[in-house]
This record gives structure tokens, C-alpha cells and sequence, in this order.
């Protein structure tokens, strides 16, 4: 048995050997014809100088390719590579429309080519160029503060087949302002578009870019100051009031808001707050000034007193400066002498004694030899209303 397998291996090699030594002779005495393809061989054409002279491109601009079949010798197709074969063609009489390029080739020597098609169709049309004008698109958090965007130019050419700029409605530039605080400049790429929004391939711009230099609104944040009808103290102080804020944000110019120190309220009468009730004011927007809410509401501050009522007898008024010819002058009594009253702030700790009434005996009476009764306080009134605020003195 094991003998058997020797002289069975014997026998396979011999075959091997006899097998290579005929491939050899074949290989160098006969030689065999063969055939090999070849896909997607680019064709080039060549009058494009004629195409271009009539401002005439080839669209849709499809890769121009051709498929072709090498016969020869199989030692010699064997070392044909895509890259050996030039496939050309030529557009007769070039005019808008479709037209067929014949198809030709420069091969190695040696064998023979055949094309698979050996016409192309190819489609001409009009190299046209046309203005658009450049649009920016803004985004980011700061966009409500920009004042002015300034581009380096406003329109760029569109050049390219006729369908395809035609299709270009317009050229948009995007800006993300993001959270800038400060002018800048940006480099913006500039995008054709359809109707639809949509990127249109295939046509040139004559910039691909364009520098958006942005100015920004400047901020600022201000009090909020009450204008009240007939009110004298120029309203020094809110504590009256409940407004729905102390401050408000303005924005512009930096030499507009640098003169800015706060934003008055349009004027406001205290019997229109009366009632308790909120009333919306409008404020006063200086010109070149934008400010987001141009109004703010205000009410009464319902636990704050803004009036009250003593009463005072002719023996709580002091006599000050008493001449020397004088002797224990005292004010004949006329009644009660009644004491009104008004203030901005608050008066609900305002007590009698907070108000001294005096006569000053060292001015000269009135023509009826009367005396004008006068107060001292701490306080600020808006108004103080005494009665009878004349009084004789003996």
C-alpha cells in the first residue's frame, strides 16, 4: 500500500512539471491571442478651445467616459494598463443644444482597440455671467444689539452654464454674532441658492468670501426715575412707589448712552394712583436710544401714609425774638389751629410734635398788626397747608 502512494506522488509531480514546461512553451513559441476590457476610460475633448472661444460648456458636466475592448497578442495585452489608453473625441460645428463627439483613441502598439459605444452625446449650452446681490443671514444671542453690518462688497458675479445661474436666486453669507459685546470683523463664505434655499452646485462666484465688519449696540443699565405732575423734590426717592423695576437696559451709540445717566417716566399725576390700582406708564426714549420694554407699570404703595391732619392751640406755638419793648406777649386765641400735610414719603411715623409752630416777633407785622404763623420739621413735605395761618398777638 505504502508503495502504492510513493509511486502516485512520483506520477503527480511528473504531471506538474509537464504541465509548466507546456504553459512555457506556449507562453514563448505560439503566444495566443487575447482580449481585455476596460471601464470608465475619461475621454477628453479635443477642440475645447473652439467650445470656449463661443462661450459654450459641456452640461450637465457628466464625467465623459468610455468603455473599450484591447485585442493582441496575450503578451503584449498583458502589459496595457487604463492609464496607456487616450480616448478623445471632437465636437463638430459647437452650437447650444445636444451634440455627438465620435470617439478615438491612442493606444500602445501591438494591439487593437474597439469601443463599446463609439459616439458620446454630450449637451452645450451658454457660459453666462450675472450679478446677485450678497444677503447675510444672522444668528447668535447678540443679534438684537447689532447696529450696522458694513460688507466689503454687495454683489458677486455668478458665472457658469446658463440653467445653472439662472437656477441662483441669490448669495447668502451666514454671521453668528454669537454673544459678542464689541465691533468686529468676520470672514463670511458665500453660498448660492435656489428658491428652495438649497446650495447650487456647479456655478463659480467671483469671490468665495466676503469680511462683514459688524457694529454693536452698546448696553447700559440705568434707574428708572418717576416723573410726578407739580412734584418740587424731583423725585429723590422711589419708596412711594412699587414699580415692576428699578432699572431698564438701554441700548445705542456709545456717545448716545455715555449721556445717559437714567430714564425718566412720561408724567404721572398721584390722583391717577389714587386708587390703588397699577397703571402702565410709558418712558421717555431719548432719540437714539432703543430699549427692549418701553413701559413699566407703577402702584401706590398701599402701607405707606402720604398725608396727615394735627391739630395745634394757640399755646403749642413758641414766640421767638421777643422785642424788649414786649412784655409776656401771648397769641389771642382765635381756636384751634388746624395743620394739613402731603408728602411723598412715607408719614406714617410722623407724629405732632415732629412739627414746631413759632411766630418770629423780631419781623414786622402785617399791615393789621397780625403775625404769620411758621413750622420747622425734619421732614420733606410736598405741601403744608396751616389754618388760620395769621394770628394776632398782644
Amino acid at each position: 500500500m505504502i508503495n502504492r502512494l510513493k509511486n502516485n506522488t512520483k506520477i503527480k509531480i511528473i504531471s506538474f512539471l509537464s504541465a509548466i514546461a507546456l504553459w512555457m512553451y506556449v507562453m514563448a513559441v505560439v503566444d495566443p491571442e487575447e482580449t481585455r476590457g476596460f471601464e470608465d476610460i475619461p475621454v477628453s475633448i479635443s477642440n475645447m478651445s473652439d467650445l470656449n472661444d463661443k462661450n459654450l460648456v459641456i452640461y450637465p458636466d457628466e464625467k465623459l467616459t468610455a468603455d473599450v475592448y484591447i485585442k493582441g497578442s496575450l503578451s503584449k495585452v498583458q502589459k496595457v494598463k487604463k492609464e496607456d489608453i487616450h480616448v478623445y473625441g471632437t465636437v463638430e460645428d459647437p452650437i447650444q443644444g445636444k451634440k455627438e463627439v465620435y470617439l478615438k483613441a491612442n493606444i500602445p502598439q501591438g494591439v487593437t482597440l474597439e469601443f463599446k459605444h463609439d459616439v458620446l452625446i454630450v449637451n452645450l449650452e451658454k457660459n453666462i455671467k450675472e450679478k446677485r446681490d450678497i444677503k447675510v443671514e444672522v444668528s447668535g444671542n447678540s443679534k438684537k444689539n447689532i447696529d450696522n453690518i458694513e460688507l466689503s462688497k454687495n454683489y458677486v458675479d455668478i458665472s457658469g452654464p446658463m440653467s445653472l445661474v439662472k437656477e441662483v436666486k441669490s448669495v447668502r453669507a451666514n454671521l453668528n454674532v454669537g454673544n459678542e459685546t464689541e465691533d468686529f470683523s468676520k470672514k463670511l463664505d458665500l453660498i448660492p441658492l435656489n428658491s428652495d434655499g438649497t446650495k447650487v452646485e456647479g456655478v463659480t462666484l467671483s469671490s468665495s468670501s466676503v469680511t462683514a465688519s459688524v457694529e454693536l449696540l452698546k448696553e447700559k443699565t440705568v434707574p428708572i426715575r418717576v416723573d410726578l405732575k407739580d412734584n418740587n423734590q424731583d423725585n429723590n426717592t422711589l419708596k412711594n412707589y412699587k414699580l415692576s423695576k428699578d432699572e431698564v437696559t438701554i441700548k445705542g451709540k456709545k456717545e448716545n448712552i455715555d449721556k445717559i445717566n437714567y430714564i425718566k417716566t412720561k408724567p404721572i399725576d398721584l390722583v391717577d394712583l389714587a386708587n390703588g390700582e397699577e397703571k402702565e406708564v410709558s418712558l421717555e426714549i431719548p432719540e437714539g436710544i432703543t430699549i427692549d420694554d418701553t413701559s413699566i407699570t407703577i402702584k401706590l404703595n398701599e402701607t405707606k401714609q402720604l398725608s396727615a391732619e394735627f391739630v395745634y392751640s394757640p399755646e403749642d406755638i413758641m414766640l421767638r425774638n421777643i422785642p424788649a419793648n414786649m412784655d409776656n406777649p401771648s397769641i389771642i386765641s382765635t381756636g384751634d389751629i388746624q395743620v394739613v400735610v402731603e408728602s411723598t414719603e412715607d408719614l406714617s411715623k410722623l407724629n405732632k410734635k415732629d412739627i414746631s409752630l413759632y411766630i418770629d416777633l423780631s419781623e414786622a407785622p402785617t399791615e393789621n398788626g397780625k403775625y404769620k404763623i411758621k413750622y420747622e420739621t425734619t421732614y420733606q413735605f410736598k405741601k403744608i397747608n396751616i389754618e388760620p395761618n395769621i394770628v394776632e398777638v398782644e
